[in-house]
């Protein structure tokens, strides 16, 4: 809509600036709602994958400590990770559903 107000305004042909987004979206909200929650998955998936290696780690350290702190670290990590994406993920959603519905 902004695109076409400017180009209107400057007298520019408005076919060659209409935005196409992924999956007939309209706006970028509906885009951000495609996308987000196939981000989120993957991230997820990933820190989780991360916390498994970790927790293996640390179980199988038999006694070197070098070895058992680099598991601990990794499972803090991933558990932190895990507590950002979900996080992102709501504030995100939040405001998408504020702004959409606010216009």
């Amino acid at each position: 809509m902004v695109l076409n107000a400017i180009a209107r305004a400057a007298d520019v042909d408005t076919s060659a600036l209409e935005l196409q987004l992924a999956g007939g979206a309209s706006n970028i909200g509906d885009l951000i709602n495609t996308i987000l929650p196939w981000v989120s998955l993957a991230a997820g998936v990933i820190a989780f994958a991360y916390l498994l290696y970790s927790g293996f780690l640390y179980l199988t350290a038999g006694g070197n400590a070098e070895t058992a702190k680099k598991g601990q670290a990794g499972i803090l990590n991933a558990i932190i990770g895990l507590i950002i994406i979900a996080l992102a993920y709501t504030i995100t959603t939040a405001l998408i559903g504020t702004v959409g519905s606010s216009s």
